[in-house]
């Protein structure tokens, strides 16, 4: 009976962690969702009828608006509510401030206020896309923080399918309610994610920056260990991020200036800001906006014909995303990006050939778009959308999850919140510019936007080869080890090329057998950083 007892207490206190991971990644589902039912918002005859048409010009205002909002969200919450605030207040109030942007784009009679609405819903995004993963990051071990981290993409894309379905459902309504109903139901995850913040604790690693010492042993006790602050791991654990954290307090803490340009933190910067532009400048949002144009373009006829093409595409983006997020920590971060990148850049080479050499261009007054018809080789207009669909899948399996880890662990706690501020606002500058241009570019350029697509992707794969080092497995506090004295040029040097073995230390450090059955002692543990 006490050995039923044992393991029922120790699986329960495997799944805490997952737990505390998963719960915050409802904003990431509000994002997700926000994602997927614009695209299908902006071919319903309700809304455009409603909104009298809107030129692409327009389609891109309405589109990006909420990425203009992020980019600004991003910054200022890194310069004056990360630190300040602390990590899960911040949530707290990105959270509120989503759900009132939704109520202000539920009830817009005109395109101002819908636009407003979204700006508001824009400058929350920026606030809880970079603070979960960072709080997910400083609460979950270092052995599954990967995986925990990877959940908020694996939530987005789930709202992203939500949004798909439900759209397609709302798109046989016959009134407003077919826009309105979708962006309405935004606000139950905002309003799930406000009320459960108030009952998760607080960044450990913030909490010891305070000088709260007590309370970040309590919180480290609560999701390691079942409450026990006497257990090994946490006592380690501890000992790691005080002895980081009073090393960092003889350091003056960088501004923006000093983390682009300063020898000790640029690299990193550089790789953060690199990993998020390269995730939005492979265009994958913007097919996601814009996917039932893309998939009329491509000779899929009707509105209800592109919707539902739209939902069999989040459906792969779903099924495909999860064993990247499982296997994230064995798998590492760097090959699935290296490889997943050329996967996407024949995706979209191939889609950019096919248009122009079967497809027949005619433009379309209705979307203001050009699209292409097939019926003299239909099986080409087959192929795009499978190669369409190929494409999402290889974004799915590669770059969906390391994306948002990456820059989420590689930075030290003094800047941590500064840093991922501007890496987040990266991915949503470069979001903003691509989901205002598309629509014309769909019209302006159309086949040639996939080959530009497919030359963007080849470069993430070679910039992720040449500079990006391999950090699964490695604890945030063991990170400076990775970037101090160790060579830009990552593809030469092994150590950083490869996943880094469980519970074993990056460079002087303790092997698995020193390891004392599964914990490692604080002295011990501190010593290796």
């Amino acid at each position: 009976m006490d050995a039923k007892i044992d393991r029922k207490k120790t699986w329960a206190a495997r799944a805490k962690p997952y737990f505390y991971g998963i719960a915050p990644t409802l904003g990431g589902y509000a994002f997700g969702y926000d994602t997927g039912s614009i695209s299908g918002i902006l071919v319903e005859t309700q809304f455009n009828n409603y909104f009298d048409h809107p030129s692409n010009g327009l389609q891109g205002g309405i589109t990006a608006s909420i990425q203009a909002g992020a980019f600004v969200g991003s910054l200022l919450t890194g310069l004056f509510l990360a630190d300040a605030l602390g990590r899960r207040r911040t949530i707290i109030c990105g959270a509120a401030l989503f759900t009132i942007g939704i109520a202000i784009s539920c009830a817009s009679n005109n395109v101002k206020c819908l636009i407003a609405g979204r700006l508001i819903n824009g400058l929350s995004n920026g606030c809880t896309a970079m603070m979960v993963p960072l709080w997910q990051s400083e609460v979950t071990p270092k052995e599954i923080r990967g995986r925990v981290v990877s959940l908020q993409q694996c939530v987005i894309n789930f709202g992203i399918l939500s949004s798909f379905l439900i759209q397609y459902g709302c798109s046989f309504i016959g009134s407003n309610a077919a826009w309105r109903v979708p962006i309405g139901i935004q606000m139950v995850p905002t309003i799930s994610l406000f009320c459960i913040m108030w009952y998760l604790p607080e960044s450990p690693r913030w909490l010891l920056s305070k000088g709260r010492d007590k309370d970040a042993l309590q919180v480290l006790a609560r999701v390691h260990a079942n409450g026990d602050q006497d257990d090994e791991y946490v006592r380690a654990e501890y000992a790691e991020i005080k002895e980081k954290f009073e090393w960092e307090q003889t350091v003056k803490k960088p501004s923006y200036i000093d983390l682009l340009f300063s020898k000790k933190y640029a690299r990193r910067t550089y790789i953060g800001i690199g990993t998020q532009f390269w995730q939005q400048a492979v265009g994958i949002n913007s097919i996601l906006y814009y996917a039932p144009f893309l998939f009329q373009q491509a000779g899929v006829g009707s509105n209800e014909a592109s919707l539902l093409s739209n939902v069999i595409e989040g459906v792969i983006l779903n099924v495909v995303t999860w064993p990247n997020m499982y296997y994230l920590d064995t798998w590492g971060r760097r090959k699935p990006m290296i490889f997943g990148a050329i996967g996407m850049g024949i995706s979209m080479l191939l889609i950019g050939i096919l248009l122009r050499a079967e497809g027949d261009p005619a433009y379309s007054p209705t979307s203001h778009k050009v699209n292409f018809n097939f019926a003299s080789s239909p099986a080409a207009g087959k192929a795009v959308i499978a190669f369409l669909y190929l494409y999402v899948a290889s974004f799915a399996i590669s770059w969906a999850t390391p994306a948002w880890v990456v820059p989420a662990e590689i930075f030290p706690m003094i800047t941590r919140g500064r840093a991922n501020s501007m890496t987040t606002a990266t991915n949503w500058f470069v979001n903003f510019w691509f989901a205002l241009y598309i629509p014309t570019a769909l019209n302006n350029i159309s086949w040639v936007l996939y080959i530009i697509f497919a030359g963007i992707s080849f470069l993430a794969a070679l910039s992720t080869w040449c500079f990006q080092p391999e950090t699964a497995n490695r604890s945030l506090e063991e990170m400076d080890a990775m970037f101090d004295g160790r060579t830009m040029w990552i593809f030469r040097d092994k150590v950083l090329c490869r996943v880094h073995p469980r519970r074993d230390a990056l460079i002087g450090g303790v092997s698995e057998d020193e390891v004392d059955g599964k914990n490692v002692t604080g002295e011990r543990f501190v010593e290796r950083v």
